[in-house]
């Protein structure tokens, strides 16, 4: 298969899941060509914040209510971020797409922007990636990263075939010790167990890539 991995990386964390994905779907002697997503104007991490502050609260309220959750999840504002021109704006000479950034509440505003942009993915078999700060709880990290991305991704046509997300054990801001502290309550293990290097990441991106040569769409 010829395979595009569009990756935006803040911290250089997303970056290396992507090479990561590169040198698997290599070695399986698939053709892989690289789109790095870059925004226009870089922000600060407080900037950042500044922007994020007003869903935590509803991220509360979302883990502790089912129906609020439900509803929010497909109706939350999703800011965006200018981006570059890409290297392939027209994605349809591929025949599988892997579009990946880190998680900030939901996704990235560089690639919320750059779902909106891509041309070509009508019909197309698209794979999602991640990293984010806490270990791989269901609901905090992956649903709400990628039930937002599906739903992008179906918008612009595509269809969600595998999911890899995984921690960078890293925050810009000093709340790591939050997620090595529920990483330890939740799982028992640290949240190095949960990264790219580890037992664990080595597993999730063989099953990844497993799921990107069957090609089945996701329920």
């Amino acid at each position: 298969m010829k395979i595009l991995i569009a990756c935006y990386s803040r911290t250089g964390f997303t970056e290396k899941l992507a090479e990561r994905i590169v040198q698997e779907l290599t070695s399986r002697g698939h053709t892989v060509k690289r789109d790095r997503i870059d925004v226009v104007v870089r922000k600060s991490r407080w900037n950042l914040l500044f922007r994020q502050i007003h869903q935590y609260p509803l991220v509360g309220l979302a883990i502790i209510n089912s129906s609020f959750y439900q509803w929010w999840i497909n109706n939350y504002y999703q800011p965006e971020d200018k981006i570059h021109s890409c290297e392939y704006p027209d994605v349809s000479g591929f025949d599988h797409v892997c579009i990946g950034g880190p998680k900030w509440c939901y996704t990235s505003y560089p690639i919320a922007r750059y779902l909106k942009q891509i041309k070509g993915l009508d019909h197309q078999p698209v794979s999602a990636f991640a990293t984010f700060g806490g270990p791989p709880l269901k609901m905090f990290e992956l649903e709400f990263i990628f039930r937002p991305m599906n739903r992008q991704i179906q918008k612009a046509g595509g269809r969600l075939v595998s999911m890899l997300g995984l921690s960078s054990n890293f925050h810009e801001l000093p709340l790591i010790w939050i997620f090595r502290l529920v990483s330890w309550l939740f799982f028992r293990c640290s949240l190095k167990s949960f990264t790219t290097d580890s037992d664990y990441g080595k597993r999730k991106l063989k099953a990844f890539c497993d799921q990107i040569e069957q090609g089945n769409c996701l329920d």
